[in-house]
């Protein structure tokens, strides 16, 4: 047993404390008797186990102060007591059986799913070899936008028949989303090298980063691809959209919409003079044309011009001008098809 002459100064600090404290209590009249009632029905699984003679002394006060006297010692990642405890911490023997059984995670539940309109790029003969274009889609989905975007332009063929993507079938998005400084889209299958593998692979990034973009993300980012979480590819930026992208695009109508009257007709052109000429065809013949202004010169930017049409099917038509007098590449155009109600 530990004597006042060999205690460490951490049971001598222990003692001097707990001594104080005893020297506050004011016994009551009935305070034998509580004591003599409390230790007859305190059962054999609840009794401490006594430690020697600083944990004797640490039990004793306990009883008479009904309280616990918490000692820092100056570490300050030690756990302290709590105020309102009534027993004394667990020693380090203890914390194996006092540890709690193990608890069976959550199952993982699919996200809701979730309505989204998400910028797809496929990619159109324009006229000067293959160029990307885009369609929006309007989608149900648990994915996330990024990852529903670039799946959907994998497996969802384009509206506009004059579209068709570089994609092979059979290969999925399992996730996609920001991680490191760039967006990272996880396959389900390695791509298949088809007539022309650096386009196929700007059109899943600009899908990528247009779709972080409309979700209010960083659309600036490069675009990684993985398969099955492994073999990252190296980080693969947006290629100047104007050696990529078709100058002129239509955003509306969409393809095959039906409308009233009028009719918003909206798009993207970077060309000469921001002039972008327009028809308005039914049954093959041009029944209207004009031109209008995009808002900047020789950059993608927005125009627009609304038309007020009778009942029936329609084809726009918008296109670049010929500067060459013919005598270089076919302007670039795009068109659409709707209906009038």
């Amino acid at each position: 047993m530990s004597t006042p002459e060999n205690w460490t100064p951490q049971e001598r600090q222990l003692h001097d404390a707990l001594h104080r404290s005893a020297e506050r209590v004011q016994p009551g009249p009935d305070g034998l008797a509580r004591i003599r009632r409390r230790t007859a029905v305190v059962p054999m699984w609840r009794r401490p186990v006594v430690l020697g003679l600083a944990g004797a002394t640490a039990l004793a006060a306990a009883v008479i102060v009904g309280g616990v006297i918490a000692l820092n010692d100056g570490d300050d990642d030690a756990p302290v007591a709590s105020q309102t405890s009534t027993s004394p911490a667990p020693s380090p023997s203890d914390t194996t059986a006092q540890t709690a059984p193990p608890t069976t995670p959550p199952a993982e539940t699919t996200p809701p799913a979730q309505s989204l309109t998400v910028p797809v790029y496929y990619v159109a003969d324009s006229g000067d070899g293959l160029r990307l274009v885009r369609e929006f889609h309007a989608i149900e989905t648990s994915l996330t936008p990024i990852a529903a975007a670039v799946n959907e332009m994998l497996t969802a063929p384009p509206a506009d028949p004059d579209y068709r993507s570089l994609w092979a079938p059979g290969v999925e998005v399992t996730a996609a989303d920001l991680a490191d400084g760039a967006i990272v889209v996880d396959l389900s299958a390695p791509p298949t090298a088809g007539e022309d593998p650096d386009l196929a692979a700007q059109q899943l990034v600009y899908t990528a980063t247009a779709a972080a973009a409309s979700a209010g993300q960083d659309g600036s980012l490069p675009v990684r691809i993985t398969v099955g979480g492994q073999d990252p590819s190296e980080p693969i930026g947006r290629t100047d959209p104007l050696e990529v992208r078709q100058l002129v695009q239509l955003n509306d109508p969409a393809e095959g919409a039906t409308l009233p009257s009028p009719v918003t007709v909206t798009g993207e052109a970077a060309v000469y003079e921001a002039n972008v000429l327009w028809e308005l065809r039914r049954d093959g013949e041009v029944v209207d044309s004009g031109n209008t202004t995009a808002e900047e010169c020789c950059t993608f930017s927005p125009f627009s011009l609304e038309l007020d049409l009778e009942p029936g099917a329609y084809q726009i038509v918008v296109s670049e001008s010929d500067e060459s007098g013919g005598e270089g590449r076919p302007p670039m155009s795009d068109s659409r098809t709707f209906t009038v109600e």
